[in-house]
């Protein structure tokens, strides 16, 4: 992994093998940042995500490994617990036999198998999470 800052963005590139929530979290450490939106695209080679089940209150996952396309990974930054708290969403391409497959949801895990190209636009400000019960999520908390 490798990043630059250039005026008020991060252009961070990730490497083969590095997983992309624990690689974003180190660079927005490092940076000191307390809130930021986050986008990017690249090419894994193991990914995990999950569409949350409001009744059970968790995410139900699946995971595919090979070659795979992120065509999308949106999300932002925030603080919970007094740690950064990345919450992300990404949608990625692969070939199924002859066909284009297209998996997408929460990221809970991402590997990269080629390269990422990621843009980190920081804010001025902090922004926190608290978790609701009742829903079973953490949202974003301005106190």
């Amino acid at each position: 992994m490798d990043y630059r800052r250039f005026d008020d963005k991060l252009y961070v590139r990730l490497d083969k093998d590095d997983e992309i929530i624990g690689a974003l979290t180190d660079v927005c450490t490092k940076e000191n940042l307390t809130a930021a939106q986050i986008q990017g695209i690249g090419g894994c080679d193991s990914v995990t995500v999950g569409v949350f089940d409001c009744e059970k209150k968790m995410y139900n996952e699946k995971t595919v490994g090979g070659l795979l396309e992120m065509t999308s990974l949106d999300g932002n930054l925030t603080y919970y617990e007094g740690k950064p708290y990345l919450h992300l969403h990404a949608a990625f391409a692969y070939r199924e036999n002859s066909e284009i497959r297209l998996i997408s949801g929460h990221l809970l895990k991402a590997n990269i198998g080629l390269t990422g190209e990621i843009v980190i636009t920081p804010a001025n400000g902090k922004i926190g999470r608290k978790f609701i019960e009742e829903l079973g999520i953490r949202v974003w908390d301005f106190s």
